[in-house]
């Protein structure tokens, strides 16, 4: 009778399989489903929770390395460096939804200098966005600030994804230092550069930018600026467009219209829109930059709304997620 085999004797099989299809030189055939891999993740990371994008791609990069470790050819080295590249800032994308920043910061050098070294200013100027956006939620706006203007500068005012992430971060950036006139300028460039980017720029993609993403930029930086009339036009045209499974935009886009409610006094409505937002949610979506910015939530509340019922159903919420966090550290 045959013995079953263990995994470890499949994976060998299915790499010596790999290796006698793939050829060396590379393959055209195996740079093209490294390039369509990632683009399968750059959908994916819209929808799936970061842990379980994290672990995908951590399997997929560990291959990766092996084929660019046997890679001869340098026309297919920079292609499968730019592959590196886009992984490694999807992996950035993934660290900075789940709050974790050395670790972001580690990827963030990995991601740019696999962008420099593929010669390619548009994955680079993606990289320096995704990048910016860590900066952003790890509080070091300046930084941010700094990142996203090189990331516009790198494609010499050529239009794509990266600059119109740029131009939004750069926004809300401007926005939490106060600046009004900074926001609104940087919020127009990013919706001209919306509208010159092609259709395979702008479908549900983490390499690709959409109306939906721009109104929900443009809402978080009016509720910095509590400018609550403009934001909440912002806010509803961006539930009106993200897709109900793009969880992180619509529940921070909900959060950015409570915290609007509270500066508007309506702590009780800010209290009951905010546990609404986070309640359908289960706990590996809630964590990170969500917690965050339900944390900002619940600050802006008014002190004495915050015995109220829903208000103490909140705190319990975001309890539960900062138990579950230090449970999975």
């Amino acid at each position: 009778m045959l013995s079953e085999p263990s995994l470890d004797e499949i994976e060998f099989i299915r790499r010596s399989l790999h290796e006698m299809v793939g050829d060396n030189p590379m393959s055209e055939a195996t740079i093209e489903d490294w390039e369509q891999t990632v683009l399968q993740h750059g959908r994916a990371a819209r929808y799936q929770p970061p842990n379980v994008l994290l672990a995908s791609l951590a399997a997929d990069l560990a291959d990766l390395k092996q084929e660019l470790a046997r890679c001869r050819s340098a026309a297919a080295l920079r292609r499968l460096t730019r592959v590196t590249a886009h992984m490694a800032g999807l992996m950035c994308l993934a660290l900075v939804k789940l709050d974790e920043r050395p670790a972001f910061r580690r990827w963030a050098r990995t991601a740019r200098i696999a962008a420099s070294e593929a010669g390619d200013p548009v994955t680079l100027a993606w990289v320096r966005a995704q990048e910016a956006y860590g900066h952003y939620y790890s509080g070091n706006i300046n930084e941010a600030l700094d990142v996203a203007r090189y990331a516009q500068e790198v494609t010499r005012g050529f239009p794509c994804v990266g600059t119109a992430l740029a131009a939004a971060l750069e926004a809300r950036a401007h926005a939490r230092l106060g600046r009004h006139a900074e926001t609104q300028e940087a919020l127009r460039r990013a919706e001209a550069i919306l509208a010159e980017l092609d259709p395979d720029s702008t479908s549900q993609s983490a390499f690709s930018y959409t109306e939906a993403q721009l109104r929900f930029h443009e809402g978080s930086a009016y509720t910095h600026l509590h400018d609550t009339k403009a934001a909440w036009t912002a806010q509803r045209r961006a539930l009106e467009l993200v897709p109900a499974n793009d969880y992180t935009d619509r529940t921070l886009t909900r959060l950015d219209r409570a915290i609007c409610l509270a500066h508007d006094g309506d702590g009780t409505g800010a209290v009951q829109y905010a546990v609404q937002a986070l309640s359908g949610l289960p706990e590996d979506q809630r964590q990170g930059i969500i917690t965050l910015r339900a944390q900002e939530t619940l600050k802006a509340i008014p002190a004495r709304q915050r015995a109220l019922p829903a208000a103490r159903e909140f705190q319990d919420l975001l309890m539960l997620s900062d138990t579950v966090r230090k449970d999975d550290e």
